[in-house]
């Protein structure tokens, strides 16, 4: 594709579609007494996506600003538990991700440079914010069925609870989660992954997390992930070294942690273009990206 090409693309509809979404999103947030932060793109540190089996050939770029060497950011996480630990109690923002994967093959549910719905609560629990989720997506659904630029397009028409698997059922029963989605007519949950070293682990059950995604239907795939997240230093610590990780790249993160400001809290991210993606039915998220960003691809503009 060239950049006539990529102008002359009929990506109109895709992106009233995602105005109505995020306009949508924002509003259940403020009106459930979210604050609303904006983005921090550079860090000196970030979510290092390990042990997600991409993140082994993924390392996040860095610049060097005023003595300083910082990250472009991987996700929000980390700032969001700094964000509670200042007393920001409930908060969200729109998160824009840079993740640089080698992928084996374009799926066409990865990009490299996207935006989370991205939020966080003090105290809350992984049930907590399943069912505010739930309660976003059921409601999106039965307005977007509303929308002109939906006509034809058969949302399900969901209820809560949605269905919930851990990791283990779902690769018992249906191999992967790719597998899973296929099978699948309505989104689901997965919960008990095994992943980075903030989402807590079961402090009743050593070894399982308290952690989710929620994946979307028709091969769609995940759309959501969070978890409850630790807090106490002792556990990061160990954690981190359990995941062969620095504790000198987390040192700021660290010292928040030792000084006992970190709070418990769950949250989760939305990713804004594979929900829009799903609720157009595009086959590829180059679809509904102005300025697609896929991984192994080169950038038109």
């Amino acid at each position: 594709m060239n950049a006539v090409q990529l102008v002359s693309r009929d990506i109109e509809k895709a992106i009233r579609v995602q105005t109505k979404v995020i306009d949508y999103m924002t509003d259940f947030f403020v009106k459930r007494g979210f604050k609303w932060l904006l983005p921090v793109m550079l860090s000196s540190i970030t979510d290092p996506l390990w042990p997600d089996p991409a993140a082994s050939k993924m390392k996040a770029p860095e610049i060097e600003a005023y003595g300083t060497k910082l990250k472009l950011m991987h996700s929000m996480i980390l700032h969001k538990q700094f964000a509670i630990a200042m007393g920001l109690e409930k908060i969200f923002v729109l998160s824009p991700n840079i993740r640089l994967e080698e992928r084996d093959r374009d799926d066409g549910r990865h990009a490299y440079e996207f935006t989370q719905l991205d939020f966080e609560i003090a105290y809350a629990s992984m049930d907590d914010v399943m069912g505010l989720i739930e309660e976003l997506i059921t409601g999106l659904f039965k307005e977007a069925r509303k929308w002109e630029e939906l006509e034809g397009r058969e949302l399900p028409r969901v209820k809560a609870p949605f269905k919930r698997f851990t990791m283990a059922e779902i690769e018992e029963e249906f191999g992967d989660d790719e597998e899973a989605s296929r099978a699948m007519d309505e989104p689901f949950w997965i919960t008990d992954i095994s992943r980075e070293f903030y989402d807590r682990e079961d402090p009743e059950k050593p070894g399982h997390f308290r952690n989710y995604d929620l994946v979307l239907p028709e091969g769609y795939g995940e759309v959501s992930s969070g978890g409850e997240r630790e807090w106490q230093y002792e556990v990061i610590v160990r954690k981190l070294k359990e995941s062969g990780l620095s504790l000198e790249a987390f040192r700021p993160y660290l010292e928040v942690a030792k000084a006992g400001k970190l709070k418990p809290s769950a949250g989760a991210g939305i990713g804004v273009e594979r929900l829009v993606r799903y609720m157009v039915g595009a086959k590829h998220i180059a679809e509904v990206q102005p300025f697609p960003r896929i991984p192994g691809l080169p950038a038109v503009i």
